[in-house]
Parts: C-alpha cells; sequence; structure tokens
C-alpha cells in the first residue's frame, strides 16, 4: 500500500483494518473430500478484499506489481516455495539475479495473497507461467531484515548502500509469549511457536551483525514489548487492545528517545538511492 500504491500512512490504517474485517469474519471448511486440511479462512475472500482496495486506491483490480514507472519506492514481499522450502522475493523492481518470469506476470492481489498464506490460515497460492505454489513467507523469512539488506546490496551495491542510507526501519508485530501452542496439528503447533520467537533473534542477530549503523543511529526496530502477547493474526476485531497497547508502547521513554532522534532527509547526499519497502 505504502510503496506500490503510493498511498498514505492514514489511508493505509484505514484501508487495512477494512481488509481485516472482511478476511476474518469468513471461514471455510477445513477438511476437503480428500482428507487434506484446508485454511481456516476463505482465500476468495482475502483475494476480493484486496482487489476492492485496488479500486478504491484508482488502480486495476489485476495491476501487477511491477512498477513500470521504475518508482522512487521499490518494493518486496517474501513467500516460500511450496515445492523446494526457499524463500522467494516478489518484487515492484527487475530482480538483479534470478529469474524474472514471477516479475513479469505477478499481480499485486497474487503477491499479497502468497506472503498471507500463513500455516493454517490460507490455502497456497499458484502464481506464473509454471503455476509455481507459494504459502506465507514467516516460512522462511518471518523477520525479513536479511533479506531486505541483501536485496538493496543487489540494486545498489555494497558500497553505496552502506555510504548513502539514512537509516533502516524494522517493525514487528509485537513482542510474543514464550509458551507452546496446544492447538498442534502433524507439528503446526511447534513450527508456529519457533517463528514467533524467531523474530526478535533474528533482530538481536543484525543489529550485532551491523552495529554500526547502531551505532550510528542508522538502524531502528519497533516492536510492541507488551500486550499484544495473546492477540492472533486472525483477531481483527481486537483494534482497540492493539491500539492501547501501541500506543502506550510508543509514548515509553526509549521508544520517545528513538523517534525524536530519527533523522530526516539530508539534502548534502549527492547520490540518494531510493526507499526498499517490505
Amino acid at each position: 500500500m505504502l510503496g506500490r500504491l503510493r498511498m498514505t500512512v492514514d489511508e493505509c490504517i484505514v484501508a487495512y483494518t477494512s481488509l481485516s474485517n472482511k478476511v476474518f469474519e469468513k471461514k471455510s471448511h477445513r477438511i476437503k473430500i480428500n482428507g487434506q486440511l484446508q485454511g481456516r479462512f476463505d482465500a476468495v475472500a482475502l483475494e476480493q478484499a484486496v482487489k476492492q482496495t485496488l479500486a478504491d486506491s484508482g488502480h486495476s483490480k489485476d495491476a501487477l506489481l511491477k512498477d513500470s514507472s521504475d518508482g522512487a519506492c521499490k518494493v518486496l514481499v517474501c513467500a516460500t516455495s511450496k515445492e523446494t522450502g526457499d524463500t522467494v522475493c516478489l518484487t515492484s523492481y527487475r530482480p538483479a539475479r534470478g529469474v524474472v518470469h514471477l516479475y513479469d506476470s505477478t499481480t499485486i492481489w497474487q503477491a499479497c495473497r502468497a506472503t498471507s498464506a500463513a500455516t493454517t490460515f490460507f490455502d497456497p497460492i499458484a502464481i506464473g507461467p509454471y503455476q509455481e505454489e507459494f504459502v506465507d513467507g514467516a516460512l522462511g523469512a518471518n523477520n525479513p531484515v536479511y533479506t531486505l539488506w541483501t536485496q538493496a546490496q543487489d540494486v545498489w551495491g555494497d558500497d553505496q548502500l552502506r555510504g548513502c542510507l539514512r537509516c533502516l526501519v524494522s517493525i514487528g508485530t509485537g513482542v510474543p509469549a514464550l509458551r507452546p501452542v496446544r492447538d498442534d496439528v502433524l507439528g503446526i503447533g511447534a513450527t508456529l511457536t519457533n517463528l514467533a520467537t524467531e523474530t526478535e533473534k533474528t533482530a538481536e542477530q543484525f543489529r550485532r551483525d551491523k552495529s554500526s549503523l547502531d551505532d550510528e543511529g542508522r538502524y531502528y526496530r519497533f516492536n510492541v514489548s507488551r500486550g499484544l502477547e495473546d492477540v492472533g493474526l486472525e483477531e481483527s476485531k481486537k483494534q482497540r487492545e492493539i491500539a492501547a497497547a501501541t500506543g502506550r508502547y510508543v509514548a515509553s521513554q526509549d521508544v520517545f528517545k528513538q523517534m525524536r532522534n530519527f533523522p530526516g532527509p539530508d539534502p548534502a547526499l549527492h547520490v540518494n538511492p531510493a526507499p526498499l519497502v517490505h
């Protein structure tokens, strides 16, 4: 929404709230005739909601993720190949490496479906001329900061990236409670528990690996520390709890200081790489 559709932050919040209310109401049947477990929610409802968001923002419902203008903001989302288990980047810009058939054919709504096919929530989606199946990128990159860094290096080169980067902002979805998931289906519960804790481990490892960015005030990690532990991905009705916990977190002294020190644009830079958004 921010990068590809050029929506404002306020517009994104309104659109996402509306989308989540539609998506997580209609549940599909869990078991297929052949006994396979289906996603808990209707993937068609998600597709329709995304297409409506596209239409409301003045875009074709089947607009490509590919940005023909090669706009100032480059966008990527992560999905996981069902065939190989590898993390695949679906991008609005021509990839520097690998094949381009997904870049030339993936629509915005397909990219949203692929990166939203969370374990047990939505069914996988087939994309592209070869109908490759994809599931939620969280299975391979629940915190995609390293993937983002690698993509940025491919686009701008390591020296230019390190020299001209103003800031890298990583935003989490809330620090999870460390407890097992009881509703275990063929090991899915254990997988979800590992995914919940992996995000913070990755954030801490990146901070250590790129300590110079942190020391120079060019790396920012924001993640609500308390209050969202019991709010699941599908619990769109808990908007008041989410807003209250986030407001308390943002008002804390540590976060206030980080936001106060947040860098603005530097007109002295001769080279100003376009932002890369995940």
